[in-house]
């Protein structure tokens, strides 16, 4: 935490990116809570919860693309600003929901709040090594991928407390201003965030199929790039379990708001821990066949783990499976996302992590969908363990290719011109 301090104190730009970072996703956990229980107060089916889950992330696999080649054209900064402002009307309008008692506006407004994300979050990242230096983006990286589980862990608690206590419009409001807070921030960014284009390439000239043309051939001739951005999806099919906590902690144990809130901050507590342990280990890392090897045994760790969620026989033992599972998760991530950072150009990174981010979500959403079906026919413990099951095929079938196919070091030219500090003004 020291170093971090340090870094931001050194670094007002990557402060700036940070903190909007941190008071966006605050107010996304101050509204999913209230959300979550306007839409089960309306309906009467806790049982929603997966396939909302599955309705905020499988539309983003469709925008992803769009959005990353917008990261790569357009100036980076205006991009979040958009995203930002774009965001606070969407907002604004689960008040509505909430007064007119609406479950299916309020769906409409998460489902349109997590597409506008999509401009928001993977461009971040695009732009985080043009923000810090060569040394420090291990640690910026790792910071910022705490970011989203330190936030679950504090916002959705705290968001519980103000929908309870000051009424669930009062949380719409607050994450609504937590947008403009963050326009503001990001506004006042001074460094360029990305590099300075000489001129158009004929891809960005051509229009946005030959931009994913030329993305496709990049990763093509990189099975590295390809590797890395096939990783996160071994932990998003077994990802809708997450849907499936509130009823773990209601059916199983009888816990209530309680218990879920407990299981969900365990969830928050993992994702924050894993990039922190993932920024340890990777000094001896380097970004080919050891990230990868880390990144395997990280799926590995968060399907078994999980599996073994229907046998633990208190609240506080489930709590500890689903922390230790996120920390698999959460490093699993950090690392992949990390690792694309290194290995990718600055003229075509945001397309990168924006289709990195949109497969992820695709298999996030199709898992949310599969757990919700899964749990209405077999059971919640069944679908639990065909999902695990799952997720350690995909896992060895992973490692077993990337160790088979091509995946060799990067050259240093392109470490150099990836992880470079950031060009200067003028």
């Amino acid at each position: 935490m020291r170093e971090l301090r340090d870094l931001l104190r050194r670094n007002r730009d990557f402060a700036a990116l940070f903190w909007a970072m941190v008071i966006s996703l605050a107010g996304d956990w101050f509204a999913f809570v209230a959300v979550s229980g306007l839409v089960t107060e309306v309906t009467g089916r806790p049982s929603l919860a997966a396939f909302i889950y599955a309705a905020n992330a499988l539309p983003v696999f469709f925008l992803a693309p769009i959005a990353g080649v917008l990261a790569d054209r357009l100036d980076r900064r205006r991009v979040l600003i958009a995203a930002d402002l774009a965001r606070v009307p969407v907002a604004l309008g689960l008040c509505a929901a909430a007064a007119w008692g609406s479950a299916t506006l309020a769906i409409a407004c998460s489902i349109g709040l997590a597409l506008l994300s999509t401009f928001f979050d993977p461009v971040a990242a695009a732009a985080l090594p043009n923000l810090v230096d060569e040394r420090d983006l291990p640690l910026a990286q790792a910071a910022s991928n705490g970011v989203w589980g330190a936030m679950l862990l504090v916002g959705a608690g705290l968001g519980g407390l103000i929908a309870a206590t000051l009424g669930r419009q009062a949380a719409f409001v607050i994450n609504a201003g937590s947008f403009v807070l963050s326009a503001l921030l990001v506004a006042r960014i001074t460094r360029p965030l990305q590099e300075a284009r000489r001129s158009l390439g004929p891809a960005e000239r051509a229009g946005l199929r030959a931009s994913l043309t030329e993305l496709l051939v990049f990763v093509r001739e990189r099975p590295l790039v390809g590797a890395l951005m096939s990783s996160k999806p071994g932990v998003g099919v077994a990802n809708g379990i997450v849907g499936l906590l509130p009823g773990v902690a209601l059916g199983r144990f009888g816990a209530g708001d309680a218990g879920t809130g407990l299981l969900l901050g365990a969830r928050g507590l993992g994702a924050l821990l894993g990039p922190l342990a993932a920024a340890r280990v990777r000094p001896w890392l380097r970004p080919g066949r050891s990230i990868l090897l880390v990144c395997g045994g990280s799926m590995l760790l968060y399907s078994l783990t999980y599996a073994l969620l229907p046998l633990a026989p208190t609240l506080a033992s489930a709590a500890v499976l689903v922390l230790v599972a996120h920390l698999g998760g959460g490093a699993q991530w950090s690392l992949s996302t990390y690792g694309l950072q290194l290995v990718s150009p600055d003229e075509i990174r945001g397309r990168i992590l924006s289709v990195d981010y949109g497969l992820a979500t695709l298999a996030i959403g199709l898992s949310a969908i599969g757990a919700g079906v899964g749990t209405e026919w077999i059971g919640p413990d069944r679908t639990i363990w065909v999902m695990t099951t799952l997720g350690v095929l995909y896992a060895l079938t992973w490692s077993w290719w990337t160790r088979r196919s091509r995946v060799d070091e990067p050259p240093p030219e392109l470490l150099k011109r990836s992880a470079s500090g950031p060009a200067t003004p003028g």
